[in-house]
């Protein structure tokens, strides 16, 4: 097994060459597996569909060559490369074709205020008729996460224009340096309205994007992403996205006050959540749960008996903290309702 260990911050022009002579190797061997990451971990490209396809296989090397780092270790990427190959939508749409999946384009873009970039990844579906797209926003970890491109190739499959928000500024993949990302977060912990700056300003740069309708856009978030996309949702008809899907968020009132939520233009939102969730007491479920009825939202919750934090993510299988767990049933029933929710969002956009 194989990975590329450069650092894109310090070593930017190196880091060409270092890639370029790894290419050269790696496409000289008959290897059916290789893992690339900048740093660390990327993704795991593999199986016999490479060989038929060479050309390409080269194409998504060359591209993998330039990505950050995309996975905790080898065993986080391996779980979730395991499970996306068992995925029956993404190899009905197109078979082995799909083998490397879609291509992620970089989109950099700034906060509100200009004071940050932010370090975003697109993903665009073969066809896309209605201009229905979705943001999707990481947990703690930071945007590039090989979860989150499964995701997102998922909802490409279904015919979504996907952008994978950065709310922290991770160029690199430095979000899962634990304390890189603590203190890349605790200014939006600290402060919610710059979270929710930030979480505006990646919508605003999905509704840019050639052929997307920013009437029709969606928002999903995993636990921090949660939090930001509720808050996302709490500003009402002003919120830019039509719908609003939490998995494993962290719950709470907002702490910033929510606009009217009843108008016909404001997010629809489902919540989906483990009772077992340490992370979420039950006083910040229940204030959350009132201010989405004073508010007039119009709103969903499914809770999950026994369900721990992060239960959507086959790779906490391997989490040694009791606080984590991956549940496949709550995981397999919660996905199912968001898609409803925004295939009818997408059903919306083309009428």
């Amino acid at each position: 097994m194989l990975y590329c260990n450069t650092h894109r911050s310090r070593h930017h022009s190196i880091r060409h060459i270092l890639g370029a002579i790894f290419l050269r190797q790696l496409l000289a061997t008959s290897l059916p597996t290789a893992l690339l990451g900048s740093g660390s971990y990327l993704f795991r490209f593999g199986g016999p569909s490479w060989q038929a396809s060479p050309g390409r296989f080269q194409t998504q090397l060359a591209m993998a060559a330039c990505e950050p780092r995309m996975a905790k270790d080898t065993a986080y990427a391996d779980a979730v490369s395991s499970a996306r190959s068992g995925d029956e939508l993404l190899q009905e749409d197109g078979g082995a074709a799909l083998a490397f999946g879609f291509a992620f384009e970089p989109l950099v873009y700034e906060d509100e205020v200009g004071l940050r970039r932010l370090h975003g990844r697109l993903v665009r579906p073969t066809s896309s008729k209605n201009g229905a797209a979705v943001l999707l926003v990481h947990t703690a970890a930071g945007p590039h996460d090989v979860f989150l491109r499964w995701r997102a190739e998922v909802l490409a499959a279904r015919g979504f224009i996907v952008l994978i928000a950065d709310l922290l500024g991770d160029e690199s993949g430095r979000g899962w340096e634990p304390e890189w990302s603590q203190a890349a977060r605790q200014p939006l912990v600290e402060d919610r309205s710059l979270l929710r700056r930030r979480t505006r300003a990646s919508v605003a740069a999905l509704a840019a994007v050639e052929g997307v309708n920013p009437h029709r856009i969606g928002a999903i978030g995993y636990c921090f992403g949660g939090r930001a996309v509720l808050d996302l949702a709490r500003l009402g008809a002003g919120a830019g996205v039509a719908a609003v899907v939490s998995f494993h968020g962290i719950l709470d009132d907002g702490v910033l006050p929510a606009a009217d939520m009843s108008a016909a233009t404001a997010p629809r939102v489902l919540i989906c959540h483990g009772d077992a969730d340490p992370f979420v007491s039950p006083e910040s479920r229940a204030a959350c749960e009132s201010q989405l009825r004073s508010s007039g939202a119009r709103w969903d919750m499914m809770v999950f008996g026994g369900v721990r934090h992060g239960f959507t993510n086959p790779a906490q299988l391997l989490n040694d903290n009791p606080a984590f767990g991956f549940d496949p049933r709550a995981a397999e029933v919660s996905w199912a309702a968001a898609e409803t929710l925004l295939l009818d969002l997408a059903k919306r956009a083309s009428s």
